[in-house]
């Protein structure tokens, strides 16, 4: 077919699969009419029985194997026919009359399973829609519950930075009157803590938007160029070999680059140089970040991601993973401790496009 799309008109369509009663009837009476005229009074018994076929063939399509009742009919017919004109055994007609029979069972079965199969795809077509329906309704009070509880959280968080401020102040205060050493040392004690948790609601402000707009396709070198400011001054040489790689992700990704540069600069002691490249491992892609630094320990390399596990917050390796887990995409440490680290993001065949 040289892969042209053959458009049958509308209308024939239609005739072709929905009963017509007044055209079936008129195929019936025009085959009546052939038999009476041609067949009994003229003794022709050849060529016109073609023309049962047809008759046979409308009738599968529109009533499935009700058919076999119309090549029953005529067949008989036939044969009925034949006999009176030849006071003999027609062994033409019977054969003539039986495979009408088999024509008409043939089309009669599998018009039948298709309607079959036709009114199975239709009830799950009905169910798709429920489905996409609920699903959309579910998505939309999900949506609306976001929005309100980053509504709640800003102002909680908002709140409780106050107070903080408040408590820091004191903190202050309390520290230039007092006199005696240890309780100079236990109130700064406190003031570390006070803003270890200020640092804390701070770092989760940024991401409260987690989840909360859709997934949207990026580029891995642009968003790792925006990111290229907070290595200035640091001498450290940043090489992106990614190309016109997207991925579709949370639009929180940068954050994702953000914080491994950030690991990096906290924890990795020497780095001079982090790459970012890609390679193809069967369907998936893989997003691999590096550097030269000191990088993790075998023991710790399965819990960094854990929330609360390292120094400062212990939560941005933590939040990358969920960040990045609303689409699929799964991260692993495989680098070598005292070579750096080797971040692999595993992107599925679905979330990845050059």
């Amino acid at each position: 077919m040289n892969g042209k799309q053959i458009n049958t008109p509308a209308w024939w369509q239609d005739i072709a699969t929905q009963p017509r009663f007044f055209l079936f009837a008129g195929l019936i009476l025009f085959g009546l009419f052939l038999e009476i005229v041609l067949h009994f009074w003229y003794g022709i018994s050849v060529v016109y029985t073609h023309f049962y076929y047809l008759i046979v063939v409308a009738a599968g399509a529109w009533y499935g194997k009700k058919a076999i009742w119309v090549a029953l009919f005529f067949g008989g017919l036939h044969v009925a026919v034949s006999y009176y004109l030849t006071m003999a055994f027609p062994v033409d007609a019977v054969l003539r009359a039986g495979m009408l029979l088999i024509v008409a069972a043939v089309i009669g079965t599998v018009v039948d399973q298709m309607n079959l199969y036709y009114n199975e795809v239709l009830a799950k077509n009905r169910e798709l829609v429920t489905i996409n329906a609920e699903l959309d309704t579910s998505q939309k009070a999900v949506v609306a519950a976001n929005k309100k509880l980053n509504l709640l959280s800003g102002i909680t968080r908002h709140d409780i930075k106050n107070q903080l401020t408040a408590l820091l102040a004191y903190i202050e205060l309390t520290k230039m009157m007092a006199a005696d050493e240890e309780v100079k040392a236990t109130i700064a004690k406190e003031e570390i803590v006070a803003g270890n948790i200020l640092r804390q609601i701070e770092f989760t402000k940024t991401y409260e938007d987690i989840g909360v707009k859709m997934p949207q396709w990026q580029s891995v070198a642009e968003e790792m160029s925006g990111l290229k400011p907070m290595l200035e001054g640091t001498g450290i040489r940043l090489l992106v070999e990614t190309g016109d790689l997207e991925i579709c992700a949370d639009p929180l990704l940068r954050k994702v680059f953000e914080n491994l540069i950030d690991n990096s600069l906290r924890h990795g002691e020497h780095v001079r140089h982090i790459a970012v490249r890609y390679e193809m491992r069967g369907d998936n892609c893989v997003l691999i970040y590096t550097d030269d630094g000191a990088g993790i320990p075998a023991k710790d390399k399965q819990r960094i991601f854990e929330k609360g596990f390292g120094k400062h917050t212990g939560l941005g390796l933590f939040l990358i993973r969920e960040i990045l887990s609303i689409t699929g995409i799964t991260i692993t440490e495989n680098g070598l401790f005292g070579g750096g680290v080797q971040f692999e993001l595993l992107v599925p065949v679905c979330s990845y496009r050059c």
